[in-house]
């Protein structure tokens, strides 16, 4: 999650404190991805180190305590713009544990790699019932909370076909001498 680009697009609506920019971000988010105020606070100082935020003043915050506030920069508004207009690409990650377990069972003959498939595929159902259970119990609208069930759901359905298309796979035979 980019943390500088969602405070700089909290940032678009006026000048926000530190833990303005905190409570926003769980209100928007429904609290579904937390920040600490200290992730926020070195996010704002790189920020304004890097010229895409400036000081716009200050306020006296709910502990009496004066706190800086932040606004965009046109340098910072510029980077928000190009961020909205790139598609987010997830990167493959380096060492996805499933695969690894399937490729070496795939390889041992002491594992039966069908009911090592099994086990995992009744897990996958599992975890699936569950999320479409709390989906239904969910505001059919683009809530956060519903947008992060409905993305794992789609994950987990695509690993299910994901094993079906390994057990589909040949073994392959062992290469004659």
């Amino acid at each position: 999650m980019s943390i500088k680009h969602s405070l700089l697009a909290l940032l678009t609506v006026g000048p926000s404190s530190a833990s303005q920019l905190q409570q926003q971000f769980s209100d928007r988010t429904q609290a579904v991805w937390p920040l600490n105020i200290g992730q926020v606070t070195q996010t704002l100082a790189r920020l304004e180190r890097d010229g895409l935020i400036e000081v716009a003043g200050s306020i006296t915050g709910a502990n009496n305590r004066p706190a800086e506030t932040y606004q965009l920069t046109p340098a910072g508004r510029e980077l928000l713009d190009a961020w909205w207009a790139e598609p987010v690409h997830r990167p493959a990650t380096e060492r996805d544990e499933l695969v690894i377990k399937v490729s070496l069972g795939a390889h041992d003959p002491g594992i039966n790699l069908i009911a090592l498939l099994d086990r995992q595929r009744r897990s996958t159902i599992h975890q699936l019932r569950e999320l479409n259970r709390a989906s239904r119990a969910l505001a059919d609208t683009r809530s956060a909370e519903r947008l992060q069930v409905e993305r794992r759901i789609f994950d987990l359905e695509a690993e299910a076909r994901w094993l079906d298309r390994v057990e589909a796979l040949t073994n392959p035979t062992p290469k004659e001498s």
